[in-house]
């Protein structure tokens, strides 16, 4: 049983999403809610979301099919950990880590969360400090 409970905690992040929208389409929580739960959902889906790594593999033929924690990480090789993540800094790979975000299906679906979370949350923190 407590097996089962660790594999659903692993989805924490979407049941903060799901909220968040529930919320928005209630308005029983708040602006302010909104932003902390969808920041927290915005969090999981970059840092801890069961995806693909997806990291190039030496000699950057093929995508690593580890399995990995977020969208900006990577797998448990160390090279891979931080390599998406890392690209978002250096200016020169944005065309790359935009085709590495939507490799797949499970990582855009995540992509797109992180994006639709982002935008919850800001809304959300403008809606709470112009209201």
């Amino acid at each position: 049983m407590a097996k089962k409970k660790n594999e659903l905690w692993r989805y924490w992040g979407i049941a903060a999403f799901i909220i968040a929208i529930a919320g928005w389409l209630t308005a029983d929580i708040g602006p302010v809610g909104i932003a902390v739960l969808s920041a927290f959902s915005f969090l999981w889906f970059l840092f801890q979301a069961p995806v693909p790594c997806g990291a190039l593999n030496r000699g950057d033929v093929e995508q690593c099919r580890n399995n990995g924690r977020g969208v900006l990480r990577g797998c448990h090789i160390r090279h891979h950990q931080w390599q998406k993540l890392k690209a978002l800094v250096l200016r020169r790979r944005w065309r790359q880590i935009s085709s590495e975000l939507f490799p797949n299906a499970t990582t855009a679906l995540a992509s797109m969360g992180a994006i639709l979370a982002l935008a919850s949350s800001v809304t959300g923190l403008v809606q709470s400090l112009t209201g």
